[in-house]
């Protein structure tokens, strides 16, 4: 709950972002450290000076635009610390308001997009604020999975989250003065991604392989049913059926072991790599 947390938490966002690309999927189009060209030209034409590709943003004006425009424009500064980073982070990959709408969600605030008194209130008095963060990148992975970009950029849109959650939880342990318990509390984290991750791979594997008997009891013979020459009518959309059902389960399955095994990795390299700059 520091505007100090701005120079922590940019470089982490920016290390998402990466450098100069313009991918054909990207509904953002031409991209530069995170700010799209539409932008960049805005910022530009608001400071005085004329548009150019944001191919030669500089790192001062990206630091400019990231200030104004996504870590004030959430109330970034009068966060509790981690929160704050969550939600910027948020604001920059889906703008402002969509990043506010998760915390609200989050943190049980009234949902408009606005980071008001209320908010910031909720946000502050959060009586487990670890949870909140946890919480509101659940529904952020939420959102990003629906989208229809997901099958290109879901990889990376999943380790981001991932690596914005550990952060995070880190930034909200340390703050409620977690001391010495910290890199325990962060690695009980990481086993317990690491378990569900497991548990939802064998499930997994599980709902494939019973999609191939769909339609019959465990003895190989035709479930019960009056009309065997219904039966013999159904079998095949029963057994399609079935198999579909499974094949989505499994592939449900095997997302939320995706996201989790992410979330462990995560956890794990911020013990070995971020808690002790904290």
């Amino acid at each position: 709950m520091t505007s100090a947390n701005f120079k922590h938490c940019l470089p982490w966002t920016l290390g998402h972002e990466g450098g100069y690309v313009n991918h054909p999927d990207d509904p953002g189009g031409a991209t530069n450290k995170g700010v799209t060209q539409r932008v960049y030209d805005g910022w530009r034409r608001r400071m005085g000076l004329p548009t150019r590709s944001v191919r030669f943003i500089t790192d001062e004006e990206v630091a400019h635009i990231y200030r104004t425009q996504y870590w004030n424009a959430v109330a970034a500064d009068a966060l509790p610390a981690g929160l704050d980073y969550c939600t910027f982070d948020a604001a920059v990959n889906s703008g402002p308001s969509r990043g506010v709408k998760w915390l609200q969600q989050a943190v049980g605030a009234r949902v408009d997009g606005q980071a008001g008194h209320e908010t910031v209130g909720k946000a502050r008095d959060h009586p487990n604020k670890p949870a909140a963060v946890k919480r509101m990148c659940a529904i952020r992975m939420g959102f990003l999975q629906r989208l229809r970009h997901w099958s290109t950029f879901g990889r990376g849109w999943t380790r981001r989250v991932a690596d914005v959650e550990a952060r995070s939880v880190a930034m909200a342990l340390k703050d409620a003065d977690a001391g010495a318990g910290l890199r325990r509390a962060m690695q009980d984290e990481a086993s317990r991604a690491e378990k569900v991750a497991k548990r939802d791979g064998r499930s997994a594997a599980g709902s494939t392989a019973a999609s191939g008997g769909c339609g019959t009891q465990a003895t190989g013979e035709p479930s019960a049913v009056a009309d065997p020459a219904m039966l013999d009518q159904l079998a095949p959309w029963l057994w399609i059926g079935g198999a579909v059902a499974a094949g989505a389960v499994a592939l449900w399955l095997l997302h939320r072991w995706s996201i989790n095994t992410a979330r462990g990795r995560a956890y794990r390299s911020a013990v070995s790599d971020f808690i002790d700059a904290l």
